[in-house]
């Protein structure tokens, strides 16, 4: 599927730095002379993800982040069979970090405040080995070498889990962890 001249079908976007495990983006900074200019850096976020709550915010509106849900990129599209712990909690923690940015935005001036825009947020705690049923039936799995998270539940990530029930209670949300 491609959105916006991304592919997102498990492998990662031209600009994702797999390395760094970051969105590589040119933003409106200055030269060594002060001259508005082009800077090359990597961002916890997208572009595709910030500009558009930016939008949003500029317009009084709120943000609901709907299926939302781990991916584990590799520079080769290889097995992620190991990194789900760490890159499972990286994950949570940079969702958390984006329903409070307050920093410069992907090819924009400026520093942006996007502090309280995004108001909801649902989250797919889905084992995606059995597809988007969950059901074991081989109509739709996900092969376990993919770069998606194969099992997304969150109950499988200590780490990842224990940074989201405190991302929910430190955002005010009204859900509670089980």
């Amino acid at each position: 599927m491609y959105e916006r001249g991304y592919l997102y079908n498990g492998t990662p976007p031209q600009n994702y730095d797999t390395g760094t495990s970051q969105c590589r983006n040119a933003y409106i900074g200055t030269d060594s002379s002060g001259n508005p200019a082009a800077v090359w850096r990597t961002f916890d976020h997208d572009a595709n993800v910030l500009k558009p709550v930016k939008f949003v915010r500029d317009h009084g509106k709120p943000v609901v982040l709907s299926e939302s849900g781990m991916m584990n990129f590799t520079a080769d599209g290889g097995s992620t069979d190991g990194l789900e712990q760490q890159r499972g909690d990286q994950w949570v923690k940079r969702l958390f970090a984006l329903m409070n940015y307050e920093g410069p935005i992907p090819n924009l001036p400026g520093r942006h405040d996007l502090r309280g825009v995004i108001r909801s947020v649902v989250y797919i705690d889905l084992d995606f080995r059995y597809g988007w049923d969950g059901i074991d039936d081989g109509s739709f799995d996900f092969p376990p070498d993919t770069t998606w998270f194969v099992d997304g539940r969150l109950s499988r990530y200590g780490a990842a889990k224990a940074s989201f029930c405190q991302g929910l209670s430190a955002n005010g949300f009204t859900a509670r962890c089980r």
